[in-house]
């Protein structure tokens, strides 16, 4: 067997044993993949390491009725590999939802990138690998891009070690964009609108009151703590007094966790216990500068 036939690791190890046995060698290295040899009187280039070609497959329980199983995926990516020259094929798989990364496989395949030993992701379809475009382009700029892996889908074509799969990937990032820009107009304006009716138009639920579809509702205990904290505010008492007493007597906070003069602070001066709503929208690339301003005596503590 000659050396060229070895698999990476076996020709790595086999190598070290073999020169270790030759009369006057002092150094063996690994650069750029190739392994050198050096003795006292001579440099031998020995094998390039051939690196991983990784498959990617995967089928969640709805798609396994519609043609997406992970058989065909695999038989996929195995003729594509076979057709281009693409050996040292391992395939990895998961039974998931393409909407998370936390797969087991996905997993697995990004420790392998990590080890540099990888040279190329292959998968049958992209929505393979993730069905979000805001994934994709993460896992390939800052997991595959920086190993240097390129990515293959067989059935869109697509390849960003081509020149066409590089503007392919551009072309993903520019759509990317606006898909992140038209979220956050939607739901801006949907949170504006809302305001401008005198809803509640999002952010913390503060204490005495519950998130109902959207709308806050008092909660009457939490309400109590609540009318306690400005009953001690208009004795005179300071805001770390008031958060000392309330954790003396193990009243927990809307989060469960202990009282600071902050907390208290938040409570004595929120606007919300006075029945009012006040919102103030700046999205400078939106145009949207608006200030809303509402009364909700229902909502008064």
């Amino acid at each position: 067997m000659s050396l060229l036939e070895y698999s990476p690791v076996r020709l790595y190890k086999n190598i070290r044993e073999f020169v270790q046995t030759l009369p006057g060698v002092w150094f063996l290295r690994i650069e750029c993949d190739i392994i050198y040899i050096e003795t006292e009187n001579i440099s031998v280039k020995g094998a390039e390491f051939m690196k991983k070609v990784i498959g990617y497959i995967r089928v969640s329980t709805e798609e396994q009725t519609r043609g997406y199983g992970l058989d065909v995926q695999r038989e996929k990516i195995e003729t594509y590999c076979n057709l281009y020259n693409l050996a040292n094929l391992e395939i990895f798989s998961d039974n998931l939802t393409g909407k998370t990364l936390e797969r087991p496989g996905l997993q697995r395949l990004l420790e392998e990138v990590r080890t540099g030993n990888v040279e190329r992701i292959v998968v049958f379809k992209v929505d393979r690998f993730t069905r979000k475009l805001r994934d994709l382009l993460t896992l390939i700029e800052d997991e595959l891009d920086p190993h240097n892996v390129a990515f293959i889908s067989v059935s869109e074509q697509f390849d960003t070690s081509t020149p066409t799969g590089k503007a392919f990937l551009q072309m993903l990032g520019t759509f990317a964009e606006l898909e992140r820009n038209t979220i956050v107009y939607r739901t801006t304006t949907g949170r504006l609108e809302k305001a401008r009716q005198g809803g509640n138009a999002g952010g913390a639920t503060p204490l005495g009151y519950v998130n109902v579809d959207g709308d806050l509702q008092k909660f009457d205990d939490e309400v109590e703590v609540v009318k306690a904290v400005f009953a001690m505010r208009a004795d005179g008492l300071t805001y770390r007094a008031i958060a000392a007493m309330l954790n003396k007597d193990g009243v927990s906070t809307k989060r469960g966790g202990k009282w600071y003069a902050s907390t208290v602070r938040y409570i004595a001066e929120n606007p919300k216990y006075q029945g009012l709503n006040i919102y103030r929208f700046d999205v400078k690339e939106f145009g949207i500068n608006e200030k809303t301003q509402h009364t909700n005596p229902a909502l008064a503590i």
